[in-house]
Parts: C-alpha cells; sequence; structure tokens
C-alpha cells in the first residue's frame, strides 16, 4: 500500500465552526500581544501559557500570511484546536502517535527532545511543558482541565519525543482525520539564555 500524506493542520475559527488550515511557517505560544509579545516573566513556581485560565498569560498564534490567535487551545474542554488530515491516499496500519521534537532531524531519526521547552525543568519535574490530548471522539475531560504543572497529565500526555506522547485509539484512514487540544505552561526556572525555543509536533505512523 501507499505511505499515507498526512497534514497538520490548526483551527482559525471557532470551536463550533472550525477553519482548518494548513501549519505554515509556525505556531507559537507568546505573550497576548501578538506574535512578536514575548513571554511575560514567569510567576513562582510555574506559570501556564494557555490562556485557558488565570493567570491567563500567554496565547497560541499560527504565524502565517496573516498572525491569527488560535482561540481554542488550553486547558479547556475545546475538541477542535489542532488535527491531522489524511489526503486520501492510505491509512495507517497503527493508531498514530502525536509528540514534539527538537527539529525535524530528531523527529525522523526519533532523537530524545534536549531543549528545555520538551526536557523540562527542575521546577516542571523535569517533564515536557508541551502537553497534547486527542479530542477525535470528543472534548477532553476535568483530567485535561485540571492538570497541575510539574507532572504529567492524567488525561492526555507531555510531548517529549517517543518517550512521552499522545498514541491515538484508533488508526487514521483514507482521508481520515484525527484531532488534538494542546496547551503550555512555562516554569519559573527556563534556561534563561534560550527563551525563544523552536521545536516540531510529530506524527509518527507505520503503514504496510
Amino acid at each position: 500500500m501507499a505511505e499515507p500524506v498526512i497534514q497538520l493542520q490548526l483551527n482559525e475559527g471557532t470551536e463550533n465552526t472550525p477553519s482548518w488550515v494548513q501549519i505554515g511557517t509556525a505556531a507559537r505560544w507568546t505573550g497576548n500581544a501578538g506574535i512578536n509579545d514575548p513571554f511575560p516573566a514567569p510567576i513562582s513556581g510555574a506559570s501556564w501559557f494557555d490562556d485557558a485560565t488565570a493567570p491567563n498569560d500567554g496565547e497560541f498564534w499560527h504565524d502565517g500570511t496573516t498572525d491569527i490567535k488560535i482561540e481554542e487551545a488550553g486547558r479547556n474542554t475545546n475538541q477542535n484546536v489542532l488535527r491531522a488530515q489524511e489526503q486520501g491516499t492510505a491509512a495507517s496500519a497503527d493508531p498514530p502517535e502525536f509528540t514534539a521534537y527538537d527539529d525535524a532531524t530528531d523527529a525522523g531519526n526519533r532523537t530524545a527532545p534536549t531543549i528545555w521547552v520538551l526536557a523540562g525543568t527542575t521546577t516542571s519535574g523535569n517533564v515536557s511543558i508541551m502537553r497534547g490530548v486527542e479530542t477525535t471522539g470528543g472534548a477532553p475531560g476535568s483530567d485535561w482541565q485540571n492538570q497541575v504543572h510539574g507532572s504529567t497529565p492524567s488525561e492526555g500526555n507531555c510531548l517529549d519525543g517517543d518517550a512521552d506522547k499522545v498514541t491515538c485509539s484508533s488508526v487514521i484512514g483514507v482521508s481520515g482525520t484525527k484531532e488534538f487540544n494542546v496547551a503550555a505552561h512555562c516554569p519559573d526556572d527556563p534556561d534563561s539564555g534560550n527563551l525563544y525555543q523552536t521545536f516540531v509536533y510529530a506524527l509518527q505512523y507505520t503503514y504496510t
């Protein structure tokens, strides 16, 4: 069979009326004034950057031709935030896995992340600050909404390469989709020399 052709897309519409656009240049967690606004100084302990609940100090933006805020992401019950769409070529042999790596080369080789955003810090409990949950079958529950920093959420997973990832509940079919919600937090002890970090989301899958 042919290899599946899969796009990762962000919802630039609303939860109830999604408008899916392929991720272009980047998707960024940033301050509340847009793409060029740096993260505010983290509070003691940890500061969430999910724009869902207090302290509400970060936002998710799609960096494309026009910068657009992704309103749906965070520790909330939204289902339509990020999705993987198979382009009508083939199904996967096993349920795909959603995670993140330092860069595309590491994703291809499944090399363990080293940047603090994905590898974590002392304050974050040495777990990734990026989290994801599959929402294909419905909205995430209270364990996603109530997760705290410093530990892997009991619903969904941290995104840390091949070590910690979201494994979908079933294969992705021909022209099928998988939906996810994503959230981020920033601990109060980040690598101050590297506050601006890039990484890649990855959807890992096998095919026959």
